[in-house]
């Protein structure tokens, strides 16, 4: 299996990142995380095969 992060557009990740909460609850951390992990794997343009591993890594994770 390929590294995870051969796939991962150039663009920065974090792109936005001025535009999240200050302070926010740690709910809202985790929902921020999964959105970010979320628009990550998508932007992979994986088959769909290593994209189905992929997120089954990162539900079981708690990352999704």
């Amino acid at each position: 299996m390929s590294n995870i992060l051969d796939h991962v557009s150039p663009s920065p990740v974090l792109d936005g990142l001025d535009d999240w909460p200050r302070s926010a609850t740690r709910k809202e951390w985790f929902r921020i995380t999964r959105e970010l992990v979320a628009n990550t794997i998508a932007d992979m343009d994986l088959e769909p095969a290593a994209e189905a591993e992929v997120i089954d890594a990162f539900t079981s994770a708690g990352l999704l």
